[in-house]
């Protein structure tokens, strides 16, 4: 770990300025010499993670363990992130015991200053999610977020996929041939939906296996507020089940815990959003692809995949008739 004074990139001069104001804000860090080192390289694909952000974790002095986390948002994804609305939510969550506690918000530096979860917390996997003890306690912490106050921040998938569509451009070379299918579908997604009515409520909206992060007797921390949002819970659950169950199975199971019986409805709700969660994250990944000056990650890599789940949903047997029964 290094201190404060050679940045080497961009990244890490923003780091310096946002640690230095930290350190000199937080009574119980003044006069301390932090340290810092890169907690996650950004990596795009085969998972999406550390790309729209820089890590870092933090030591309070030269020859302390790091017990602090720092997140810089990339400048060049401005336009995707409000770490300001971010920062909000973290203090939320935190304080209903499922977030590292948010310390110090650097607003023009786009920081925020975490506690550090340590060594015994690790992302969740695939296999974690086979359990059911560990779905359960996603799908509580989801329910626990839901019930609390608004983030003030409401948010829809099909708005964003119209805006990140109106930034790439009809003509963008990066789009797939299906585009225009792919974009069909997510309005009538919009539409059923609509017509079907929805909910909103506060949720973390990013459940990425890599954003949850397990620990000692299975608790969960939630980790990344970057997506934290007022939007329909059913979106959230969708996104999730999508992202944990490689079949409809368990994804049944997952509908279960959430609503205390398997419902028809919603488990329809969770395959509709579970498409558009897909348009939107591939659409998203060429955004950066444009955006990013971190030209070694393989942003349209990812966002084939994403393309491609999203395929396979809306032009599987019997989706359309999952929307006429939201």
């Amino acid at each position: 770990m290094k201190a404060l004074g050679v940045p080497e990139d961009a990244s890490e001069r923003l780091a310096e300025v946002a640690l230095a104001q930290a350190f000199s804000a937080r009574p119980e860090l003044r006069g301390k010499a932090p340290h810092y080192a890169v907690a996650v390289p950004g990596l795009a694909s085969p998972s999406y993670h550390g790309v729209e952000s820089a890590t870092y974790r933090v030591a309070e002095d030269r020859d302390a363990e790091p017990s602090l986390f720092l997140k810089v948002s990339e400048p060049c994804a401005a336009a995707l992130l409000d770490p300001a609305a971010a920062f909000r939510a973290a203090q939320k969550i935190a304080a209903l015991g499922l977030a590292p506690e948010p310390l110090h918000f650097a607003e023009r530096e786009g920081a925020i200053l975490f506690r550090c979860l340590g060594p015994d917390w690790r992302p969740a996997t695939l296999d974690t999610f086979q359990q059911p003890d560990s779905m359960a306690t996603v799908i509580d912490a989801f329910r626990r977020i839901g019930a609390g106050e608004a983030f003030g921040r409401p948010w829809s998938v099909f708005e964003a996929i119209r805006e990140l569509h109106a930034l790439l451009g009809d003509g963008a070379d990066s789009l797939p041939p299906d585009a225009w299918f792919l974009f069909d579908w997510a309005e009538a997604i919009e539409a059923a939906l609509a017509a079907a009515g929805t909910d909103t409520r506060p949720a973390h909206a990013d459940p990425h296996a890599s954003n949850l992060l397990f620990g000692p007797c299975g608790a969960l921390q939630l980790v990344d507020f970057d997506m934290a949002c007022d939007t329909d819970p059913h979106y959230q659950l969708g996104a999730f089940l999508n992202e944990a169950c490689p079949f409809e199975t368990p994804m049944k199971a997952g509908i279960e815990m959430a609503e205390g019986a398997f419902r028809p409805d919603v488990f329809n709700r969770a395959r509709a959003y579970a498409a558009a969660d897909d348009l939107h994250w591939a659409l998203r990944a060429l955004a950066m692809d444009r955006l990013s000056p971190r030209r070694g990650l393989e942003f349209r890599k990812y966002a084939a995949w994403r393309f491609l789940r999203c395929r396979m949903h809306v032009g599987g047997p019997g989706f359309e008739e999952t929307l006429r029964a939201l």
